[in-house]
């Protein structure tokens, strides 16, 4: 057991420290000068109020931490190392990386990482805050159980846009309440294999994971589980972004909110639970491919290059409770034809009429009889003539109106008692009823005309029925002819 002197002292003598315990409990150490070029601290634990690093400018310094337990919070401000590493981290209060109080500089470190090894079991309760700090080469934040506190990184900057041969990623780790903004992201940055989570009751009003104005040069959240609301507003990713496999169709909302995608944007495979997009601009392609939402909203949004929608399933659109909720509709709506014109431009005729159906499904819950009487009329007819596109829906409608009706004027013609030796004669009768061009009566084997105005009222209106099932029905096949 050491005292705040010893500490001192020993830190400007040795470079390893081995399975000490240094127990400061309620003092703040302060080292700003560390003479070795390399110093490990391993099996150590260190019990203060705070530890800090500052005005630290050495950038061959390496300074590594291996399965050390910090009971106190750790700073590091105004530094330029080489390499400060965390291997294996018991436990940790907090840790702080930021600039000068005085200064407009920023910290600097060609490699920063934090990492545990794999199947780790450690949980970690920490605040991290990342500020004003410069990583050049390696960032790697690894199999980390991130389980509560803050994870905050603020105007930090990340690469060489000239070299692009850093390496820097969050990889197979559990984050919780992220809040990012003002991040410059000058190489690719990989998210994969994560599993995002926000805990906390709100942090300074927001209360979900929030990516704000940052830059991605390129950047893959692939294969991640995105647990509750995690929003990313005003954010430029200036190349490709993955959004790939991440699997969480139950409680999963993300979120895009005037974000920019300058590069080619991919979705494909992904199970998400709620998918918004408003008010965003895409500059080249986007594909959905085979992704799967329960629900999707797109609200103003530009899709520059094209979007996929091939194999897409939105379940709350194919059980149609999607037309449930009126308040609700409107939102559809637009998503509905937003995708349905994008398939348009794709040339993609079945999906495109798959959409145009979903599409008008909505507009008719939408519509007021008295408001919309010609609109609502007509789609009230699409709907009970073929289900807005579903051919054997108008197959059973042609038929069972054209029977319908036929019986009608048959009883009309044949008042008296129905006798069933005429039964050849009525299917006879029937068929020649279904042929629309056809106006002799058909209960006659002469071309002659029907004489009752009642029996022409309903005949009459039976063909125009049977037309427009037959209308329909053609209709609902269009989509699989060129």
């Amino acid at each position: 057991m050491v005292n705040t002197l010893d500490f001192y002292n020993k830190l400007a003598r040795e470079d390893i420290f081995d399975g000490q315990l240094f127990d400061l409990s309620g003092q703040s150490l302060n080292i700003q000068q560390i003479k070795s070029g390399w110093v490990t601290f391993e099996n150590c634990t260190i019990n203060c109020d705070q530890l800090t690093f500052t005005n630290i400018q050495d950038n061959q310094l390496i300074l590594e931490f291996k399965n050390c337990t910090f009971n106190c919070n750790i700073t590091f401000s105004n530094c330029n190392f080489d390499q400060l590493l965390f291997n294996n981290t018991q436990a940790l209060k907090s840790l702080k990386i930021k600039k000068g109080l005085l200064d407009s500089g920023i910290s600097q470190f060609n490699v920063f990482e934090f990492s545990n090894e794999i199947n780790s079991k450690i949980e970690l309760n920490t605040d991290f805050q990342i500020t004003n700090t410069e990583i050049k080469e390696i960032f790697s934040f690894e199999n980390i159980n991130h389980i509560g506190g803050i994870f905050k990184f603020i105007k930090n900057i990340f690469g060489d846009k000239t070299k692009k041969t850093g390496h820097f990623d969050f990889t197979y780790s559990t984050l919780s309440n992220l809040f990012f903004s003002g991040n410059c992201f000058n190489e690719q940055i990989t998210f994969k294999n994560n599993s995002f989570n926000f805990n906390l009751k709100s942090y300074k009003g927001y209360k979900n994971n929030y990516f704000y104005n940052n830059t991605f040069v390129k950047a893959s959240f692939s294969s991640s589980n995105f647990i509750g609301k995690f929003e990313f507003k005003q954010c430029d990713f200036l190349s490709t972004i993955w959004f790939e496999n991440c699997k969480n169709g139950t409680n999963s909302y993300v979120k895009f909110n005037a974000c920019e995608f300058k590069g080619f944007s991919l979705f494909n495979n992904s199970s998400i639970d709620l998918l918004e997009i408003e008010r965003c601009t895409f500059g080249k392609s986007s594909s959905f491919t085979d992704a799967e939402f329960n629900t999707l909203k797109l609200f103003e949004v530009k899709f520059g290059g094209g979007a996929y929608f091939d194999e897409m399933k939105i379940n709350k659109v194919l059980d149609k409770s999607y037309l449930k909720d009126k308040s609700k509709i409107l939102e559809w709506k637009r998503t509905l034809r937003a995708i349905k014109q994008e398939l348009q431009k794709t040339e993609n005729k079945i999906d495109f009429n798959t959409y145009r159906n979903y599409e008008l499904a909505a507009h008719y819950k939408e519509l007021s009889l008295f408001k919309n009487f010609k609109d609502t009329s007509i789609l009230w007819a699409t709907k009970w003539s073929s289900n807005f596109g579903n051919w054997v829906w108008s197959l059973g409608f042609t038929l069972f109106s054209g029977l319908f009706w036929y019986s009608i004027l048959y009883r009309i013609e044949n008042p008296g008692n129905y006798d069933p030796e005429k039964i050849n004669a009525f299917f006879v009768g029937l068929f020649r009823f279904f042929l629309v061009t056809d106006f002799f009566n058909p209960l006659e084997t002469d071309r002659v005309y029907l004489t009752n105005p009642l029996s022409w009222l309903i005949f009459i209106f039976g063909k125009i029925v049977i037309a427009f099932g037959i209308y329909e029905m053609i209709q609902s096949f269009r989509k699989f002819k060129a």
